[in-house]
């Protein structure tokens, strides 16, 4: 994750030919941070539920399915809007 904020803070600190760039790359760091979370926490449903928690599973699991929504939302605003103004 910290190299992902570094990687993120550096292209940041770049030159960008306008606005719709700068965003577009803003919202595909965000995106990788989204997918490494979203790696995280589905594996730990998976040891959760395999250890009986369930409880901890099902709370953990609505955590997961937040960072897909946030996946979501984040894919649809570059697809729909940012990328297209970035070309």
């Amino acid at each position: 994750m910290k190299g992902l904020i570094t990687e993120a803070e550096k292209f940041l600190e770049e030159e960008v030919e306008n606005d719709s760039v700068r965003d577009a790359g803003i919202i595909a760091d965000a995106q990788r941070i989204e997918h490494y979370e979203i790696s995280g926490y589905g594996t730990l449903v998976r040891y959760a539920k395999e250890l009986g928690y369930t409880n901890i599973a099902e709370k953990l699991d609505k955590t997961l399915q937040e960072e897909y929504s946030a996946d979501e939302k984040l894919n649809s605003l570059a697809t729909n809007q940012i990328n297209k103004e970035a070309e």
